[in-house]
């Protein structure tokens, strides 16, 4: 939806399509001489206009409108009230529109509690504004009263709302989601959610409504938002449609007020999806949170390298699983410590050291395979691990991380500021019994201050009897 300026035309095109493609499926759900059962095109553009917002223009409202006027004569209707009807329409377009594109980008996007709650206020702004219009504009096309002519708008508007916009609101990009297709999920909340909204159907009633809510609040817990408004707009579609088709059995007496079967159940199924949308909320934001702080935890925050302690987890659980092949695999720990980093800190400040800390990471990273780790073990230490590999054939790669790191170019000072580290290699080879991860890194150390010793930017390999075992 966003293109270059000599192709202006072509986002208006899609628009004009897109609208009219939905006014008729709306009008298709409309029975005779009655309001549609099911109008998802004001819900949809509003949903498309907010994720694009580059379209909300005058002539792109524009556009929607003739593309909704053009469907309605199309399908037979007469101009008169298809402008009218068209008309309250796009006010609810533009209602809900201006409503939400004020709101901070995490409550647009339901990120919040607060968010769920904004959209609630914002429908039922924008679904009061639709049927008042309706009620001024296109009464005199309807054989109803007022009264009943503004609850079957809103109504109508209200649930198609909270139905429909949540899923364009939270749906994430295309490259997330193709990420998030190769995650396994659980299908249990599903299954059952299928069983009580089949269940519902069948033993109808006014209670039956409320059968999934139990299901959708047990996916509200493990899903998505996305994909817990995609269910909740399946599942209140499915009731909308059953209760149309009078399958449930729910019928009421007819109020005074001018409420209808459908009236009431549009009003009651759009307030059930609202607690399943706020757990997931809730839930979403409590799983990006506990993310966050293990990751912090995990990863050292100047140099993205792993953290000490992950560093121990990560690689006493290779030490200990290493054995349960047959032989069992190599290991090889490296420790590089950068030479002179207190002269760097001392001449250039603190902020360069960093910046060396940081890019000596960076440039170690580059160098490995995945499954190798890279931990920062404080200070201007690093420790490196490399499942699979022998210490002798380990030098190889101990030469070309000490070489990446010589040729690496700090940017910040007047002249080229050259690097080196010092390298201690120590490891078990295949077949042997797996030593503790404080020998490895004692062992590794020893030789890391021989490799300083003999003039530094060099590699050092332990002495096997130093480490074995």
């Amino acid at each position: 939806m966003v293109f270059a300026a000599s192709s202006r035309l072509v986002p208006h095109f899609i628009l004009f399509a897109l609208t009219f493609g939905l006014t008729l499926i709306g009008i298709l759900a409309r029975p005779i001489e009655s309001l549609s059962m099911f109008w998802p095109v004001n819900a949809v553009l509003t949903g498309i206009l907010l994720r694009y917002p580059r379209q909300a223009t005058s002539s792109g409202f524009g556009v929607i409108f003739v593309a909704m006027l053009a469907a309605d004569v199309a399908c037979g209707s007469a101009w008169q009230p298809a402008l009218w009807v068209n008309l309250c329409n796009l006010g609810a377009v533009l209602t809900f529109w201006q409503i939400l594109s004020r709101q901070a980008r995490a409550h647009r996007r339901l990120r919040t509690p607060q968010g769920v709650l904004r959209l609630l206020g914002a429908c039922t702004v924008g679904a009061a504004v639709a049927a008042s219009l309706a009620c001024v504009m296109a009464a005199p096309w309807f054989n109803a009263s007022l009264r009943s002519t503004w609850l079957s708008w809103f109504s109508e508007q209200f649930s198609t709302g909270m139905l429909v916009l949540p899923v364009l609101l939270t749906v994430p990009s295309p490259a997330a989601l193709w990420r998030g297709s190769s995650r396994p999920i659980g299908v249990a909340p599903l299954l059952v959610l299928v069983a009580s909204l089949t269940l519902s159907i069948a033993f109808g009633g006014p209670g039956a409504i409320a059968f999934p809510i139990a299901a959708l609040l047990w996916c509200a817990l493990v899903y998505s938002p996305f994909l817990v408004a995609l269910l909740s707009l399946m599942t209140g579609s499915a009731l909308i449609v059953a209760l149309a088709q009078n399958l449930m059995h729910f019928s009421i007496v007819q109020s005074e007020l001018g409420t209808t079967t459908l009236t009431s159940a549009r009003l009651g199924i759009a307030m059930l999806v609202l607690g399943p949308l706020m757990v997931a909320c809730v839930s979403h934001a409590n799983r990006s949170l506990l993310a966050r702080l293990t990751h912090r935890a995990a990863i050292d925050h100047l140099t993205g390298a792993l953290s000490r302690r992950a560093l121990t987890q990560q690689a006493n659980a290779l030490l200990e699983n290493r054995e349960q092949t047959s032989p069992a695999l190599p290991l090889t720990l490296l420790m590089l410590d950068i030479d002179h980093f207190k002269t760097i800190n001392d001449l250039h400040g603190h902020a360069i050291g960093d910046q060396v800390l940081r890019q000596c990471a960076h440039g170690l990273q580059a160098q490995l395979h995945t499954g190798d780790l890279l931990g920062r073990l404080g200070g201007e230490e690093f420790v490196v691990v490399l499942p699979g590999l022998p210490p002798e054939q380990a030098t190889f790669t101990a030469e070309r991380l000490r070489r990446a790191v010589q040729d690496l170019c700090i940017t910040q000072v007047e002249q080229r500021l050259q690097i080196t580290v010092s390298i201690g290699l120590a490891g078990c080879a295949t077949g042997s019994a797996s030593p503790s991860l404080d020998a490895l890194l004692a062992s590794a150390d020893r030789a890391l201050y021989r490799a300083k010793a003999k003039g530094r930017n060099r590699v050092e390999q332990a002495e096997p009897h130093r480490y074995a075992g």
